[in-house]
């Protein structure tokens, strides 16, 4: 999307709205991008005669940083539970070690997708995201929530706004970049831009896509047989 490179190259040219917009038009970006040649992968491997496991569920549903490593690139999270995470102590050794372990582990995430200060900083964001999605399962777990539905609700919301936020430090070309787009974020003094009305579209669309892809799907398959 033009809108993403646009405002990430000069975020000060560009109003609050059209950052926001970027920020939210990156997540559809990245998700489609990664999802995408895991699916190209898994399809051709199946035509070959191969099964793959599914590699990305619904991530942007997801209710706490727990839920979206559980459905974010499922091989490579499942890979740093099983040689980072568990190596390290996993749970077993305390919940101060568990934090840790999980800040850890996401730093070794951030390493791997770049080199860059940026990315070290988005893995251990998420690595805190963990942690308190953790703390968050062990206060609700000891008593009863009347409110259980509006809660789901309300921690997929912040979750999801969570998740694109720390998508800026990801997409940005340096630290400084990040903070910058950061920066026009939250500049309420921003000067007015025209808004592409096709480009909200399009990102309501892929988000109502993501709430109904599954249904989608079921239903083409149904079709089928």
């Amino acid at each position: 999307m033009n809108i993403v490179d646009d405002v990430f190259a000069v975020p000060q040219n560009h109003s609050q709205l059209a950052v926001l917009l970027a920020i939210y038009a990156f997540a559809i970006v990245i998700y489609c991008d990664f999802s995408g040649y895991s699916d190209m992968a898994i399809g051709l491997a199946g035509l070959m005669g191969f099964k793959s496991p599914v590699n990305f569920n619904a991530p942007y549903l997801s209710v706490n940083f727990q839920d979206f490593w559980r459905r974010w690139h499922i091989t490579l999270s499942n890979w740093l539970r099983d040689y980072i995470y568990i190596p390290l102590g996993g749970s077993r050794k305390g919940r101060s070690r568990t934090y840790l372990n999980l800040m850890a582990t996401m730093f070794v995430s951030g390493l791997w997708h770049g080199n860059g200060i940026q990315f070290i900083i988005w893995g251990l964001l998420h690595g805190l995201g963990l942690s308190l999605s953790r703390v968050k399962a062990e206060v609700v777990a000891q008593g009863k929530n009347q409110f259980a539905r509006l809660e789901k609700i309300l921690s997929w919301f912040i979750t999801l706004n969570a998740i694109c936020f720390l998508w800026i430090f990801f997409r940005a070309q340096s630290l400084q970049n990040a903070f910058d787009v950061i920066r026009q974020l939250f500049n309420w003094q921003s000067a007015n831009e025209p808004v592409n009305i096709y480009v909200v579209a399009l990102i309501f669309l892929s988000f109502l896509g993501f709430v109904f892809g599954q249904s989608i799907k079921d239903w083409l398959i149904s079709v089928q047989k």
